[in-house]
């Protein structure tokens, strides 16, 4: 599944913190997966020094469309599925997560999927006469 930056932080803070040994240790892997890299860091974050000294962080507006490819296993999407439907269920639903909420519990397609799917129907379609050779021994 492809996510941009908004939605992989809205995911890195609504994964459970506790959890089985099983379960975190999936949850484990897809915060590594979702997470950030130093060079994602420098990116897609901006930082800002506040007159008390402090530092405070922010999305770069520019870098919301860029997308990451995440590997999203049959339990970690049923995790995520378990975190979202929870939330909704106890008003805790946040706007900005309306839509990882779609697409993990209402199953509606990202319009990234769409185009993926668009992309390779047409690849099929222009490949469907292509015969490949037999390999001779």
């Amino acid at each position: 599944m492809k996510f941009n930056p908004a939605e992989r932080i809205n995911l890195l803070n609504v994964i459970p913190k506790e959890g089985t040994a099983t379960t975190l240790k999936i949850v484990r892997d897809l915060q590594t997966a979702l997470g950030f890299t130093e060079e994602e860091h420098r990116e897609f974050i901006v930082e800002y020094k506040l007159p008390n000294g402090s530092k405070y962080e922010d999305l770069n507006k520019d870098k919301l469309t860029v997308l990451k490819d995440v590997a999203v296993g049959e339990k970690a999407n049923d995790i995520i599925v378990e975190v979202l439907k929870t939330a909704s269920e106890q008003k805790k639903l946040h706007i900005s997560m309306l839509g990882l909420y779609e697409r993990f519990v209402e199953g509606k397609k990202s319009a990234e999927d769409l185009k993926d799917e668009a992309d390779a129907e047409a690849m099929k379609k222009a490949n469907a006469d292509v015969v490949a050779p037999l390999l001779i021994k």
